[in-house]
């Protein structure tokens, strides 16, 4: 079954006329925009403004949130802030908060200088002499620590599902990319988002998916073609788009052959590109919330 907005979101553009799911300067792209807008019954002049994944994030919140309003669905989360990854806040909050230069050792130092010359003062210059070499000592691991250490950052996430825990952060079971169409570049942001979900974790790897109403074979296949970087591809009406391009290969002089409908068929088979329906019930099966949580917002970073 298909998101139930896709409909509302669907049509054609104010300036242009195209459909608003494709690529105005891609011929194939326009096709089969055109097509899946018939499938799905839009009409010729049924005009809708340019989609980005902002509206359509609301939209995949509102709709997942009725179904589980007991898990944390919200949009636009570092993954910093669920529990298999807060370990990875640890040095920048570090590195934020450490002072490269202590002044209250300088003054200590001066304020034992200005004392009279006696066995004491002599024993406490040593003592403070001693702390101020120890800290340069440190200054400088650090210093060399923090030159050493990466800079490489988990890109937030579009729409992120929590599971809330008692006293803990709440863990991440599902992290959405929300593409309304694809190009080669948010494609590939996708696939660097998903190694790093798997790579930098401690603990459960949450689900990772790319939810898109982008009609072209040739752009899903970045994501859904032996990448194991993204679990599966979501699409807003995956029949209706199957519909749309055996219509338009039908127009060729070898349908089956057609290479956007191969590439289709090839990726239906792997079971790589699923309806949205698939992630509604997904949520539905994920472990309900500690009983025990007093709340499911995110705790602050």
């Amino acid at each position: 079954m298909p998101a139930s907005f896709t409909r509302d979101l669907c049509g054609y553009r104010p300036k242009n006329g195209k459909p608003n799911t494709s690529d105005a300067s891609d011929d194939l792209s326009v096709r089969l925009g055109e097509r899946f807008l018939e499938v799905l019954g839009v009409v010729a002049g049924d005009v809708k403004p340019d989609q980005n994944g902002l509206v359509l994030e609301r939209k995949v919140i509102d709709c997942l949130s009725a179904v589980r309003p007991d898990l944390v669905i919200d949009n636009s989360y570092s993954a910093l802030r669920f529990s298999q990854y807060e370990h990875l806040d640890v040095f920048p909050k570090f590195r934020s908060n450490y002072r490269q230069s202590d002044t209250s050792v300088k003054e200590l130092e001066s304020q034992v200088a200005n004392l009279p010359d006696t066995p004491t003062r002599r024993r406490m210059a040593k003592l403070v002499k001693k702390i101020a070499d120890g800290y340069d000592i440190n200054a400088e691991l650090v210093q060399e620590l923090i030159g050493q250490m990466p800079e490489e950052s988990l890109l937030k996430i579009d729409v992120a599902i929590g599971i809330p825990q008692f006293d803990a952060a709440p863990e991440l079971a599902a992290a959405l990319s929300v593409k309304w169409s694809l190009r080669t570049d948010r494609a590939q942001d996708c696939v660097s988002q998903g190694h790093k979900l798997v790579t930098q974790r401690r603990g459960r790897m949450p689900h990772f998916g790319v939810i898109t109403a982008e009609p072209r074979p040739s752009m899903l296949r970045i994501l859904a073609d032996g990448s194991g970087a993204v679990d599966w591809v979501y699409h807003l009406d995956l029949p209706a788009l199957a519909k749309a391009i055996e219509l338009e290969a039908r127009e060729t002089r070898n349908p089956e052959k057609w290479p956007p409908k191969a590439t289709f068929d090839r990726l239906m088979n792997q079971k790589r590109l699923r309806d949205f329906e698939d992630l509604v019930t997904l949520v539905k099966k994920l472990p309900k919330a500690d009983t025990a949580s007093v709340s499911g917002s995110l705790r602050s970073p």
